[in-house]
């Protein structure tokens, strides 16, 4: 009898050993799987040479929690040629649509993958912020561009998070609370978009120069802005403010510098958080040259003669300046000039000077 009671307690000691080591074992024991899922029920959307691994969920007698029987599943796809599948490891092969099976001893699961060309660009709109603390805006627009060319808007599949506390996410809206800078990404798939954020304090005024300027045609000519917080502190400004002109033929701005095109004139309005600021272009053809219709004089005494003084512009243009012009003569002994006349005095020589903005023309005047 004793010899009995000790071979049953060796076999009830093996069968608790054989629990303990393979725990699998005493699991298919316990009970028959009447179903199983995986995890990712929803249609898996995927790009070529992507991959991701899949988990199944099995119900099993005896268990009130479902279990992970990944390990024991019998994979397969119903198109090896847009995706593969080993292991729970699937693999985008080719744009197109394929089903992966799993089937644990009867019961059996599937998944609808999508596979779309692989991307080859993603980029976001704005790709940058500036704001003050306390205000917010809305996140950016996010597109891709897939190796087939196509681009896609993908704004409302992009997971969003931010690289500090200086600022948070709510309600589609990135806020900023702390100064500071922040990397905001975006999230699609494998593929990542950043967008710095800047966050400042509030500016108070804002001041560029020059306010007022003439320049030629296809010149340019850089704007500097300072900033000043309401602590009195300064900052520069010159690339960070947005502007437009009111005559873009005539002035444009770009990061800060002015480009002139045609001859006009523009106002360029700048803006900084909520301030604005505006700045005066004339644009003027390059003055090349004055030029008179006599190279030399020769007057009697008291005789008298007018010149005329027309200016010559790189475009081409001519314009008389005769009553604008500044004049004077060496020696107003032999010959004095009023507003281009001329009028002999003396005998001898002099010289004749007409100046016109930055250029002047000399005429030799002899009078005998």
């Amino acid at each position: 009898m004793n010899g009995i009671k000790k071979a049953i307690r060796g076999v009830l000691a093996f069968i608790l050993v054989l629990a303990v080591l393979a725990p699998s074992l005493a699991l298919a024991a316990t009970g028959d799987v009447t179903s199983i899922e995986i995890t990712n029920s929803s249609p898996q959307q995927m790009s070529v040479s992507q991959t991701t691994t899949l988990q199944v969920m099995a119900v099993i007698e005896g268990f009130d929690n479902k279990q992970d029987v990944t390990g024991g599943v019998t994979w397969s796809t119903s198109n090896a040629a847009v995706v593969t599948i080993a292991k729970g490891k699937v693999k985008a092969v080719a744009a197109g649509e394929a089903t992966i099976y799993a089937q644990v001893d009867g019961a059996k699961a599937q998944l609808l993958v999508k596979v779309q060309d692989k991307i080859k660009s993603i980029k976001a709109s704005p790709n940058s912020y500036n704001f003050v603390k306390g205000s917010e805006s809305t996140l950016p627009k996010v597109s891709i561009v897939r190796a087939n060319g196509k681009e896609e808007d993908v704004t409302s599949e992009i997971v969003w998070t931010v690289s500090s506390a200086s600022a948070v996410l709510e309600s589609g809206k990135i806020k900023g609370i702390t100064p500071g800078r922040v990397l905001l990404q975006g999230k699609y798939g494998s593929e990542t978009v950043k967008v710095p954020v800047a966050i400042t304090d509030e500016i108070t005024k804002v001041e560029v120069t020059p306010a007022v300027m003439q320049l030629n045609i296809k010149k340019s000519k850089a704007l500097k802005v300072i900033g000043t917080y309401a602590n009195g502190k300064t900052i520069n400004l010159s690339k960070q403010v947005t502007w437009t002109s009111s005559n873009n033929t005539v002035a444009t701005v770009k990061n800060g510098t002015v480009r002139t095109l045609t001859e006009g004139q523009a106002t360029l309005t700048g803006t900084y958080q909520n301030q604005t600021i505006k700045a005066e272009v004339t644009v003027v053809p390059l003055l090349k040259k004055l030029i008179t219709g006599q190279k030399t004089l020769v007057l009697s005494p008291q005789a008298s003669t007018t010149l005329s003084v027309m200016a010559q512009y790189d475009t081409g243009k001519t314009t008389i300046v005769t009553s604008s012009a500044v004049w004077s003569s060496t020696k107003p002994s032999v010959a004095t000039v009023t507003d281009g006349k001329i009028v002999a005095v003396g005998k001898g020589k002099t010289s004749i000077t007409a100046k016109w903005g930055n250029k002047k023309v000399t005429i030799p005047v002899t009078v005998k």
